[in-house]
């Protein structure tokens, strides 16, 4: 900081006044130097300014999206917590209020709404979001507002100007099911939902919607933004009208550009048919026909950001003009879906679709509209494939849910075939040797390869499928509900001329321009995508020959949803203003020059000095070293402020970093709270080891004891890193089955299966008391001698069961006795007169035989059968370089009863134990999946070694005492001291404090401890402290630790 004048105020003249008389002075000596020595300085500098300006451009257009979409966020999540929304159905004017004073304070969103469960719906629509809007809804210049609302499948429509002053309303039956929408289905409590681009339907036009469950479940609010408002904005941020803007995802598809439409080739106009009154009236009467439209079938069948797209369309744009049919598409839903959606109803067209056995069923077929034959793809230098059959043994992948995967299953069952998702995941899979080839439509195979960059193939056209007729040709498929439109379609299918056919044809299938439609035209944007060291900067690329700048960066990063600003511009564009700027001032100055031969570079340094000091400080910032920055003074003005504007922000750096690491802090506490709360058997478990851990390691710091005499955290930094792995130590519980944590019997999975043990008792308790009756009435003379047997029975019966729920208690030892009781119990038999396939779900049957015992049948009183077996749906495998050493178990899970009662210790089988231990892997994966940075790089191997031994038996990576350090060591007592004297386990009571020293001391023995941490545990008193902080009076004993440390010392 400057240092005041007691004389007054210091004055330090401006910067502009310092470089003016610096140049006067350096005119007179450097005039002949100077012009040579501007013009290389003059134009780095104008090429840094056009280079800064165009990357403050790109920057902050960045920004400006990534507001809008926080924006969005923060009102859905600002009106979900407003308690007026559901009351009235949310139709009231303080609702339509609340929405307007939003939209317009946020000019972007298109539409505000609710939807409820009974679809019930009430929306608001910003006519000044963007100049389609209005046109679609056919508003007037005075309007301002649209409020549409959905009562009992009734529709009002309602225009208002500013002032809420109704113009004109109008009332029309609506097919519109709030509930079956992506926004509504999609929504959850607490979390806003984006969903991917899809058309909206009052609007026809694309766009994204951000939706959150109000709490009840019964309704979704919901906020639009237009695919349109975004193209408009990145148009008017293009530098001279050169240059590309593209938001996109990762996988390259288009979401909005500043493109306001892709070049396209005209079709020649459908001429009218002649219509009879009857076919005129069922048109009439059909209304707008919802068609389907899939979003990744490209070039058939696909949508660009939520728009309809793709040969079909267009075929049904040449239909629309010939017969006046009018179409209106749905998209956002997978094929499946789309499926289920025609079934409902809430579809009247499902295009695209081949007629097989399996689909003849889903309504009436048209004429078909268009022939694709099939094709391979196969990796190159594969030998030429022209029948399916070639592919016997191999493996194919076909896109999920096609028809022609169950006749190729029945008719080739040599063939392996796997489904994916999609054509580009066909590619994919092939590419990267998970399939040995992979079978769609030949047009869309190529297609698709050109649009996402797959090089490196070999296809393989016209495969045939004999003897089997395969289907090769589309079709329409019409709702019986409006089955007297397929001879309409027949009609209008067989009208469309050879020349429309022959320009569809060159549109879809020729054209290079449709190649890139909705895809970014360029593989270095995707590379970019890939590469987050190259993002938010500037990178020089030469696209298609042209030399330019790429600026990429992340914009709306979700686990499943990754999008891109991508600003692609030439750089002479960017350059060239400012080049030619600067060479008319070279030539001008050179001029002046000549005269004043000016030497400016000897008496730069009053600038240069104090800035290059600056600039010295600015890396002690870069490198965190806040308590060493030393601003120097200057005396020039802007150096000064620009000197004390450093000093603030290295201020506010240190504060936003420090609270920084506060949240990240609370985050971890809150997933530690959350995995105690999710089973009352971890009790506060993740909260005491960690506090147990940090007394110890203290203590370990401050030993003069010898194995800890060079042991010592260097700074907070490794303490805290430290701290964050033992509060994360068991954060892979969250993956493990609450039943099998719970389960506190033998034979406990969701229920105590004791009960269906008790009841087969009951059975035989039954059998015998008949068994009595039957033999009374043929022998009435041995009533006596038959009361004792029965009694003697069921005394026996008793007996047994008793037994056996004893054994289903964990924790007893099993002699060998009580294993041969069990298992000759298990032989014990009794007659089942019942299926035992009837009620099952579709799992359950696949886990049965495929013949069924002949009722009645005799069972097992105990057994294990077959489907207890439950087996694993994919080898378990993990990443060497986690260096996991597990034994695993054959089976998933073992529910056999005798296989669960003959359990030697506790209540858990191998199987189940196993499933536990798996914690400790899923922490390890979830912590190494993590970018920590090079501070915090030993939190997962903190976290994850606390089950490991000296010994080296432990798990999961099977580590020696030598491996671990002491800081692991600390951890592993402990993880184990606290689960020993936990008394809010509902399982197991606490040990008290000596009993608990006395294990951890066998533990030593068993080199499953380290003795070293042992002793200073005890010795420190931390045993004691610990006891006294979080235990019960009655649980703390006295504890004689002499003969612990006395016998190790010896």
């Amino acid at each position: 900081m400057a240092k005041k004048r007691s004389g007054g105020k210091r004055f330090r003249p401006t910067i502009r006044l310092t470089v003016v008389t610096i140049f006067v002075l350096a005119t007179v000596l450097t005039a002949a130097l100077a012009v040579g020595l501007q013009y290389y300085f003059s134009r780095s500098m104008a090429t840094s300014t056009a280079i800064s300006r165009f990357d403050g451009l790109a920057a902050s257009t960045g920004e400006f999206l990534n507001g809008v979409d926080q924006q969005a966020i923060q009102a859905t999540r600002l009106l979900a917590s407003y308690p007026g929304l559901i009351s009235g159905r949310g139709n009231n004017d303080q609702v339509r209020d609340l929405f307007a004073e939003f939209m317009n304070a946020n000019g972007m969103f298109y539409a505000i709404y609710i939807g409820f469960d009974d679809n019930s719906f009430f929306e608001l629509i910003n006519l000044n979001s963007g100049r389609a809007v209005r046109q679609r809804l056919r508003a007037l210049p005075q309007d301002r507002w649209v409020l549409v609302t959905v009562v009992d499948q009734i529709k009002t429509t309602a225009y208002y100007d500013r002032d809420f002053t109704l113009r004109t309303q109008h009332r029309v039956p609506s097919d519109y099911y709030a509930t079956s929408r992506p926004w509504y289905v999609q929504a959850e409590e607490g979390v806003v939902n984006k969903t991917a681009p899809y058309l909206f339907q009052i609007l026809q036009e694309p766009g994204q919607t951000y939706s959150i469950r109000l709490k009840g479940g019964g309704a979704v609010i919901a906020v639009d933004i237009a695919l349109s408002s975004l193209s408009h904005y990145l148009s008017s941020q293009r530098v001279h009208g050169e240059g590309d803007i593209y938001l996109y995802r990762k996988n390259g598809e288009v979401v909005a550009s500043d493109l306001a439409a892709q070049r396209r080739r005209k079709l020649p106009p459908a001429e009218p048919l002649t219509l009879s009154e009857q076919e005129q009236a069922a048109i009439a009467a059909a209304g707008t026909l919802k068609v389907s439209n899939e979003t990744d079938w490209p070039p058939i069948d696909f949508a660009v950001s939520g728009q309809p797209n793709g040969y079909s369309i267009d075929y049904l744009t040449l239909i629309s003009q010939q017969t006046g049919l009018q179409f209106e598409y749905a998209n956002g839903f997978t094929w499946l879906e789309l499926l289920e959606r025609f079934r409902n109803g809430e579809i009247d067209l499902l295009q695209s679709t081949f007629l097989t056995p399996e689909t003849q069923e889903l309504g009436l077929f048209t004429a078909p509209f268009l022939t694709l034959p099939y094709s391979l793809v196969t990796r190159p230098g594969e030998a030429r494939v022209t029948h399916i059959r070639q592919m016997n043994g191999k493996t194919l992948a076909i896109p999920r849910g096609w028809s022609i995967i169950k006749v190729i299953r029945q008719n080739f069952p040599l063939i392996t075939v796997i489904e994916v998702d999609s054509t580009r995941a066909v590619l994919q899979a092939v590419k990267q040797g998970q399939a040995d080839a992979g079978l769609d439509i030949g047009e869309i195979l190529h297609h698709t390869a050109q649009q996402y960059f797959f090089t490196a193939l070999q296809y393989h056209d016209a495969i045939q499928f004999d003897p089997v007729d395969f289907p090769q040709q589309l079709h329409v498929v019409v709702s019986p509900r409006h089955a007297e439109l397929v001879p309409i379609f027949n009609r209008a299918i067989a009208a469309v001329t050879d020349k429309q056919k022959a320009a569809l044809a060159a549109k879809w299938f020729d054209d290079a321009l449709q190649d890139t439609l909705g895809i970014v035209p360029y593989p270095e944007l995707l590379q970019l995508a890939d590469a987050p060291e190259l993002q938010r900067r500037l990178n020089r690329r030469v696209i298609d020959g042209e030399d330019c700048f790429v600026y990429v960066t992340p914009f709306d990063q979700q686990p499943d949803w990754q999008e891109f600003l991508a600003i692609v511009m030439p750089v002479n564009a960017v350059l060239k203003p400012a080049l030619e700027k600067v060479t008319w001032s070279v030539l001008f100055t050179a001029g002046l020059l000549l005269i004043l031969l000016p030497t400016p570079w000897i008496f730069a340094s009053p600038i240069v000095a104090p800035i290059n000091a600056l600039a010295h400080e600015s890396e002690k910032i870069r490198l965190r070293h806040y308590d060493q920055l030393r601003i120097p003074d200057s005396h020039i003005k802007e150096v000064h402020d620009l000197g004390v504007s450093m000093n603030i922000m290295a201020a506010s750096i240190r504060e936003h970093e420090a609270n920084q690491k506060a949240l990240m802090d609370a985050f971890i506490q809150l997933i530690a709270q959350a995995i105690d709360e999710k089973s009352p058997y971890t009790g506060g478990h993740c909260r005491r080891v960690p506090e147990l851990a940090f007394m110890l390691v203290k203590e370990a710091e401050n030993s003069t004891l010898p194995p800890f005499k060079s042991f010592a955290f260097s700074s907070e930094e490794q303490w805290r890193e430290f701290r964050v792995g033992a509060w994360l130590h068991d954060c892979g519980k969250i993956t493990t089955p609450e039943h099998i944590v719970d389960k506190g019997s033998k034979l406990e999975l969701i229920y105590n299966r004791i009960h269906e043990i008790r009841t087969r008792f009951e059975v035989l308790w039954r059998d015998a008391e008949i068994a009595y009756w039957q033999q009374r009435s043929l022998m009435p003379d041995e009533q006596n001698r038959l009361q004792r047997e029965l009694t003697e029975k069921q005394r026996q019966l008793l007996d047994d069961f008793a037994f056996v729920a004893s054994m289903n208690v964990g924790g007893e030892f099993l002699d060998e006795d009580k294993k041969q009781r069990l298992l000759q119990l298990a032989d014990v038999t009794w007659t089942r007169h019942f299926s035992d396939r009837l009620g099952l779900s579709p799992l359950e049957e696949g886990r049965l035989g495929s013949e069924e015992a002949a009722l009645p049948c005799t069972e097992f009183l105990l057994a294990d059968k077959p489907e207890h077996r439950i087996r694993r749906d994919q080898q378990v495998e993990y990443d060497a370089h986690l260096g996991i050493r597990m034994e695993i178990p054959e089976d998933r899970a073992n529910r056999g009863e005798v296989y669960n009662l003959l359990v030697e210790r506790g209540t858990l089988t191998a199987e189940d134990r196993f499933k536990i231990n798996e914690h400790i892997i899923s922490t390890i994966r979830m912590l190494y999946a993590l970018p920590f940075p090079k501070e915090l790089s030993n939190v997962p191997r903190y976290a994850s070694t606390h089950h490991e031994t000296m010994a080296g038996n432990g798990y999961p990576r099977r580590l020696k005492g030598e491996e671990l350090s002491v800081p692991e060591r600390v951890m592993v007592l402990a993880d184990i001291f606290e689960a020993l004297t936990a008394a809010d386990r509902p399982y197991k009571k606490a040990k008290p404090l000596s009993v608990a020293i006395a294990i951890l001391h066998s533990m030593v023995e068993e080199n499953h401890i380290d003795r070293d941490v042992f002793n200073l545990f005890l010795l420190s008193g931390v045993y004691l402290d610990y006891a006294q902080r979080f235990l019960p009076e009655e649980q703390i004993d006295a504890v004689d630790i002499r003969q612990y440390v006395q016998n190790d010392e010896a």
